[in-house]
Order: structure tokens, then sequence, then C-alpha cells
């Protein structure tokens, strides 16, 4: 099993993740320590509380507690009523979303009413080199993209035309909103793309970043499962920037439950944000404003909650999502997962996708498991990491060259793309 970085985790906890029968076949024991009711990391007991008042559902949400609502935060909870044990926005989120009121649902924080303040849509100084109105990218006009402070109020930059890659000004897709980063492949791949990489140690995760492509670039949070830390997603990150996309690897703890790696991965793309307006950063004045989510298993559960939360982000890529859900999300948003998949199997995934209201894809990977999602080449072959790929071109840079790629994917594809 490929995961490097453990957390002492109870038995009943991993009981209630993996199922007894997976546990059994791993010769681990799968009754509760010491009776009780069986919790998972840090006591969590399987709510996902990303959509406020909802119980269990498809989405694979499960009720609070027996004690919630009593007004004391007992073990397992977050917080009761109004004792939210004096977590604000800020804190809550990282100080990714610090203004706003932080909430109790369920038993759970619940952070869909913390906003980031200034600086949304519309607002603030165009940041980045050449995505405010008539920047030019390599000799062609590029319309502003809105960079990391508000939408198209910049002034013009320029981006000379250098080696190793170009940023075609808008010439992939018909509305020129759009980023064109290198040749688009013959066919669907997993190869390395033809920048070659980087990366950046941030406080919140490893950055990921083509060294030779010309800006503005795209961004990508990426974060693991249960039971993982950042370090087993590397090959991702080093993937999607060899092709020009920006990825961070972010850092969490392996009993980080889906709401916070929603958190986290939301910190994340503000700490791409911060990477913009540093001066010592490789990335400084580079990146478009252009972000999305992705992440495995809980990770794959947090990208969808982080895309209820924020639609403002271009995409959100779930690798075998536990616990996804549907309800709010509009982002546009792949969901990948195995037939063999027992902890997570399709028809969680399935709850979600319906309840969507975006453009989205479902694909079904034949023989992939729980555990073939490392890397772009795990899940079937590769199927999971051409899928992602092209999609993340679609959808995250705006590339249209790369639509009929995606539309010809393998595998069993449910979609409203057209």
């Amino acid at each position: 099993m490929p995961w490097r970085t453990f957390t002492p985790i109870s038995s009943s906890a991993l009981t209630l993740f993996f199922g007894a029968a997976t546990l059994a076949a791993w010769g681990c024991a799968s009754s509760a320590d010491g009776g009780g009711e069986a919790t998972g990391p840090q006591g969590f007991s399987g709510q996902v509380n990303h959509d406020p008042g909802a119980g269990a559902g498809a989405d694979g949400a499960a009720p609070a507690g027996p004690n919630c609502g009593n007004g004391v935060v007992d073990p397992g909870e977050q917080c009761d009523g109004t004792d939210l044990q004096g977590q604000t926005c800020a804190s809550a989120t990282l100080s990714a979303r610090p203004d706003g009121q932080l909430a109790c649902v369920n038993c759970a924080l619940d952070a869909s009413g913390c906003s980031s303040g200034a600086g949304g849509p519309g607002g603030g100084t165009g940041g980045g080199v050449g995505t405010g109105t008539g920047g030019t990218t390599g000799g062609g006009a590029q319309p502003g993209n809105g960079g990391d402070g508000g939408a198209a109020t910049g002034s013009g930059g320029t981006l000379g035309g250098g080696t190793g890659g170009t940023t075609a000004g808008g010439t992939c897709c018909s509305g020129g909103d759009c980023l064109c980063h290198g040749p688009v492949p013959p066919s669907l791949t997993t190869s390395p793309g033809t920048f070659t990489t980087g990366t950046i140690t941030n406080t919140l995760g490893t950055i990921h970043y083509p060294t030779n492509a010309d800006p503005p670039f795209a961004g990508v949070a990426l974060c693991g499962g249960f039971l993982n830390t950042g370090p087993e997603m590397d090959g991702w990150g080093s993937f999607y920037a060899s092709y020009g996309i920006v990825t961070i690897i972010t850092t969490t703890l392996g009993s980080d439950d889906p709401n916070i790696r929603a958190t986290k991965l939301l910190a994340a793309i503000g700490a791409l944000k911060q990477e913009n307006t540093t001066s010592s950063s490789p990335l400084f004045g580079k990146m478009a404003g252009r972000y999305g989510t992705s992440g495995y298993s809980m990770g794959g559960g947090g990208t969808t909650i982080a895309s209820s939360q924020d639609s403002t982000l271009r995409t959100s890529v779930g690798l075998a999502p536990w616990g996804p859900t549907g309800n709010g999300v509009s982002v546009p948003t792949l969901l990948l997962c195995g037939d063999a998949d027992t902890v997570a199997p399709c028809t969680m995934a399935q709850g979600a996708y319906g309840a969507m209201t975006g453009p989205k894809m479902m694909m079904t990977i034949p023989g992939a498991t729980h555990f073939n999602w490392f890397g772009p080449k795990d899940a079937g072959g590769g199927m999971s990491g051409e899928t992602a790929l092209a999609f993340e071109k679609v959808y995250l840079e705006g590339d249209e060259r790369w639509k009929p790629l995606l539309l010809a994917g393998r595998g069993t594809v449910t979609t409203t793309i057209h």
C-alpha cells in the first residue's frame, strides 16, 4: 500500500472508513476499541457538513452524533450550538476567507457563510503580468482574465515569446479568454509534457511549476485522502506542471475529514495568489487568476465541498471521491471512480454528480480499486491522468484544442459536455 505517512487511528475509525471486509483482507482488527460508537479520525463520525441541514443521503453524509444539540462540545464534535470553541472564519479557513459568519451545523463547523472580502470579481486591481486589458502574449491580443485581484481591471502587460512553449494570446479558443500552453498531443496521454518543472516549498504545501513556459499560468490545489499528508500525491504536481499548470500539493493531517480538506484546499489557492504578489517568488506576477481544486478519496470529497463554497473556481476533479456533494456545485466537475472500489464506490460519486448543475463528467474506470490514484498513471493504466489533464486544459485553461480528446476518453462516461 503506497501510503507513507500515518497518524495513530483506532481500529473503529478504520472500520468506519474502509469497512470490516477490507480490513479483514489486510489482516487488521475490525471490532470497536473497547465498545461504544465507532468513530473516525479525530472523532470524525462520517458527518460531511457541506450541505447545511442535510442528513444522510446519496452524497455520503451521515447524521450528527447522539449528543449533538446538547450545547456541549462532546468528543467527535467540532462545535455545538453557539459554542464554536473560539473558532472564527479566519481560523477555520486558515485566513482564506476571514470575513463573514462561521456557523455550527450538525455539530460540525460550517464555513459557507465565510468570504474572502475585498478583491472579488470586478474589484481590486489587476494582478499578474499580462492579465489585464490590453495585455499581449507572444504576439497575439490577450483579453484580460482577471488576475488575482479583480476582473480584468488591471493595466496591460506584455510577455515575450520566449522559448520553451507559448501562451498564444487566446488563439486556442473562440472567445479569446484562454491560456494556450504547449502543443496538443495526437491522443490522450500521461507522458510528461514539454516543460521542465521546479518546486517551491510553501507552508501550505509543495508548489510544482513550469520553469520554461511563458506565463501567465493557471493553478490547481490538490490533496490526498485519509491518512495522506501530501507527498503521496506529488506525481500529480509534476505531471500538471509539465503541461504548464501550477499545482500545489496541499499539506494535510492524515486524519483530516473532507470539510477540513476543503478548507485547506481553498487556503492553498490563497497561497498561490500570495506567490503571485511576492517579489521573491518565481511565480511573481505570473498567475492568471484561474484556479481549481482536486483531491483523492476524502480529498475528493473536499474538492466538491470547496466548489460548493467558492463558485469562482474553474474546475474540480475528484479522484475516487469519498463523501462528495453535488448540492450548490456549479463549478465544472470531473468525477473519476473505479468499478472495483469498495471504499468509495461509484454510487457515491453518482449521487453527487446528479445534483451538480454545471458542466460535469463522470468516468468509471474498469478494475480500479480505492488505491490506484496516487499518480496519473495508476488507475486504468493512465485513464485517470489522461482524462484529468484534458479536463483541466479545457476548463481551467480554456484551451478548446483539448476538447475532442476529452470527449474521446476511455472508460464508461456520463457527461453533459458536448
